[in-house]
């Protein structure tokens, strides 16, 4: 007679077998299609009227950028609104040593300004001032490949265009509701 320990431990070792499959468990097999979770946020006509809305490149030089909005909040939800755009900046890098430009450059930067907590009924903003984007150059160590100019080349000749804009809203509550108004679609925003 076989002890119940010895029994128990193989009718264990006999389901592990049958629950196991011939496919090989890689990491590309554990996360199909299905197991993975999708989120995507589409903007609620509902949350708020849009009237207006636009960012403006006020100094291609200096890359400053103005917003302004007008957006009515009938509901008068607590909101988070935030003003961004992405900026293409073009530059050279000129060797400080002997004044040649090493490389001509190009990079996308990114400014925005927000404000929270907002529960007027009407939301207002007029040529409100973007940060200034951020252009590294001083960066050390593993940093340092982050750059704008590789070496010891100094970013001149900097010259800024605006490649996009948006202003949006979001619910402070839990329910996440979101609206937006943009220059494109691309992030699925009113245009």
């Amino acid at each position: 007679m076989i002890p119940n320990r010895k029994r128990f431990a193989a009718a264990m070792l006999a389901l592990v077998v049958m629950a196991c499959s011939d496919t090989p468990t890689s990491p590309d097999n554990l996360l199909t299609p299905r197991s993975l979770i999708t989120i995507s946020v589409t903007p609620d006509p509902t949350l708020v009227t849009f009237n207006s809305a636009s960012c403006t490149l006020t100094n291609a030089g200096a890359g400053i950028v103005t917003c302004s909005w007008d957006i009515t909040n009938a509901a008068a939800n607590s909101l988070n609104l935030w003003a961004q755009a992405i900026l293409t900046v073009n530059y050279d890098c000129v060797n400080p040593n002997n004044g040649r430009i090493a490389s001509s450059e190009t990079r996308d930067l990114e400014t925005l300004v927000q404000v929270f907590g907002q529960s007027s009924t009407s939301l207002t903003g007029t040529n409100v001032a973007l940060p200034a984007t951020f252009l590294p150059t001083g960066l050390k160590g593993k940093e340092h490949k982050n750059n704008a100019c590789k070496g010891n080349g100094v970013p001149m000749s900097l010259s800024y265009s605006l490649t996009y804009w948006d202003v949006s809203v979001i619910t402070t509550t839990g329910t996440q509701r979101f609206s937006c108004f943009a220059s494109d679609d691309r992030l699925g925003c009113f245009t």
